[in-house]
């Protein structure tokens, strides 16, 4: 078995159609729980395939808006949380380059991981923004801060989800890039 066992990978493969997009499409998709988001002053909050392919299609056609292309690098300073499978989804189906970094750093650990990576735009919630603010001007390539929380003022771009929202049905679903099985996802 060992011998003859062989790898089947297709030649176009994005992580984000196979994780979310295709449990999207399908029929149950708005009853078909992706995620189930707990804190300790309430009960769970359930989010559907659904609801997690429309905020990533509106993330990223944020991020498009904002100049993130595919290849670009991009942060991803946020605890977890639903918003942080939203930006991964996100940038994914971008064919763009998820950059995970710990909430837990500090400045120069920031600072060397977003110069060494090249990241053009970082995605940060309240409690992360205040370090990544704190760098960007040493970080030439990062253009652009966006915050999952409500406005904040260290902020260039505020994302908030809001399910059938009038917004959420005016932008135009994002398609998953055709990237090839070897593309550059995520850079660690």
């Amino acid at each position: 078995m060992y011998n003859s066992f062989r790898w089947r990978v297709p030649k176009h493969f994005n992580i984000a159609f196979e994780c979310c997009t295709r449990w999207a499409q399908a029929q149950d998709a708005i009853k078909r729980v992706a995620i189930c988001a707990h804190n300790s002053a309430a009960a769970g909050t359930f989010y559907t395939y659904f609801q997690l392919q429309q905020a990533a299609d509106q993330m990223s056609g944020l991020l498009h808006a904002h100049g993130v292309r595919r290849g670009d690098r991009v942060a991803i300073v946020l605890p977890q949380r639903f918003e942080t499978a939203v930006a991964y989804i996100a940038v994914l189906q971008m064919g763009a380059v998820a950059v995970p970094l710990s909430q837990l750093f500090g400045p120069d650990a920031l600072e060397h991981r977003l110069q060494d990576s090249g990241a053009v735009l970082a995605v940060c919630d309240a409690g992360t923004l205040g370090g990544m603010a704190s760098v960007r001007s040493r970080c030439p390539a990062l253009r652009a801060l966006v915050c999952v929380d409500a406005d904040m003022p260290e902020a260039d771009i505020g994302f908030v989800y809001k399910p059938n929202s009038p917004i959420a049905c005016v932008l135009p679903a994002q398609e998953a890039i055709k990237t090839v099985a070897d593309d550059p996802a995520v850079l660690i």
